[in-house]
C-alpha cells in the first residue's frame, strides 16, 4: 500500500502565536514553505545564505511579511546569534548543500553545511528551547537498497550528499534520544514545481524546450518519484503541528515512480513537442540509484497526509509558471 492521492485530514497549522524559523528559506522547497506559513498567519523568520541570493525572487511575494536573516549554518557564532534573536517555537531545517551529482566535487561543503551546520544550529537552539524541530533529510539517504524504501530498513548512502545528510540526521537523533530534543525526521522524495532551479531535471527540460534548445539526457531509465512541492510542504507543516510524533521518521512520497525518460517525453508532449529528447547523449552517473519508490504509509497513518496533485496536474502548473517567467527577460529563471 502506497500513499495514494486522495482526501487528507483537515489542513494542519501551527498553534496561534507560533514563531517559525525556516533555514534554507530562499531555496526551492523552503520558499514554498515560507509562503504557506505566512498564509497560515505564522510569524516567520527566514534564514538565507549569500550563495542562494540569486533566487531571492522566490521570497519577493512575502518579503514584507517575514523577517529575513542572512547567515551561514557553518558559522556557529552566527547560529548562536540567530537562535537568541528569534527564539523560535518551531524550526524547519531545510538549509543544505543539495546537488547530488556535484557533491563529488564539493565534499567539504557537504560536510561543513549539512553536518556541521546542523550540529551548530541544534546546539545553538538548545539554549533557547523550542517545541518542535523538523529535520528535513532526503530519500537519497537510502541509497541502493531494494524499493520500496521503508523507514525501518537499513540504508546505504552512495553519494557525498546522501552521506552528509545521513550524518546530520544521526546527530539529530542522538540529541533526541540523549536529551529529549523534540525532533521529527523527514525523508522527502523528489520534488518539482514552480521556482525550482533550472539545473534540475523537470525545469531544465521545460526551459530548454520553451527556448527551442535540444534536450540532452542520459538514457533516463532510472525511476524516480516526482512529488509536487505544495504536497511536501503540507507534510512538513503536519510534522510540526501533530502531537506525539517526536523522534519518528517519515517518508514523504506518493509511492509511484516513473522512468525519467518517460517524464521527459510527457513534458515535451504537453508543450507540443517543440524539440526532441536525445536520450543517451550524456553518460550515466557512476553511482546511480536505479529505482526510488517510497512506502509512505507511516506519514498517512500518523500525520494524516496524502499527496493531492497527480503528476499531470503538477506538471501543468509548473509549465505555466515557467512560461510566465521566460516571458520576463529580467527573471533569474530566464537567464541561459
Amino acid at each position: 500500500m502506497n500513499a495514494q492521492r486522495g482526501v487528507a485530514r483537515p489542513a494542519a497549522a501551527l498553534p496561534a502565536g507560533s514563531r517559525a524559523l525556516v533555514t534554507g528559506a530562499s531555496g526551492f522547497i523552503g520558499s514554498h514553505l515560507v509562503r504557506r506559513l505566512v498564509a497560515d498567519g505564522v510569524e516567520v523568520h527566514a534564514l538565507t545564505s549569500a550563495t542562494s541570493s540569486v533566487y531571492g525572487v522566490r521570497l519577493v511575494p512575502v518579503r514584507e511579511q517575514i523577517t529575513v536573516h542572512e547567515g551561514s549554518l557553518a558559522d556557529r557564532s552566527a547560529m548562536d546569534a540567530l537562535a537568541g534573536a528569534v527564539r523560535p517555537t518551531h524550526v524547519f531545517h531545510l538549509g543544505a548543500y543539495t546537488h547530488v551529482g556535484k557533491s563529488w566535487q564539493r565534499v567539504d561543503e557537504c560536510i561543513q553545511v549539512n553536518v556541521q551546520g546542523t550540529v551548530n544550529l541544534l546546539q545553538a537552539l538548545e539554549r533557547v528551547g523550542y517545541r518542535r524541530f523538523v529535520n528535513v533529510g532526503t530519500s537519497e539517504i537510502y541509497g541502493d537498497v531494494p524499493a520500496p524504501f521503508r523507514e525501518d530498513q537499513p540504508v546505504r548512502p552512495i553519494s557525498p550528499y546522501a552521506a552528509s545528510k545521513y550524518g546530520a540526521e544521526c546527530f539529530a537523533r542522538v540529541l533526541h534520544q540523549g536529551r529529549g530534543a523534540p525532533i521529527v525526521f523527514l525523508r522527502p522524495f523528489n520534488a518539482y514545481g514552480p521556482a525550482q532551479s533550472t539545473d534540475r531535471v523537470i525545469p531544465e527540460i521545460i526551459v530548454r524546450a520553451l527556448r527551442g534548445e535540444p534536450v540532452r539526457m542520459t538514457q533516463g531509465r532510472q525511476t524516480r518519484e516526482f512529488n509536487y512541492v505544495a504536497d511536501l510542504v503540507d507534510a512538513m507543516v503536519r510534522a510540526a503541528a501533530t502531537d506525539g510524533v517526536e523522534g519518528e521518521l517519515f517518508n514523504l512520497g506518493c509511492g509511484e515512480d516513473v522512468a525519467v525518460r518517460d517524464v521527459a517525453s510527457t513534458v515535451l508532449a504537453m508543450l507540443g513537442n517543440p524539440v526532441e529528447a536525445h536520450f543517451g547523449a550524456l553518460p550515466e552517473r557512476p553511482t546511480e540509484i536505479w529505482t526510488m519508490r517510497s512506502d509512505s504509509r507511516r506519514a498517512v497513518d500518523r500525520l494524516g497526509w496524502k499527496p493531492q496533485h497527480s503528476l499531470s496536474d503538477g506538471l501543468a502548473k509548473t509549465i505555466a509558471w515557467y512560461r510566465r517567467e521566460l516571458a520576463d527577460p529580467a527573471s533569474p529563471f530566464a537567464v541561459p
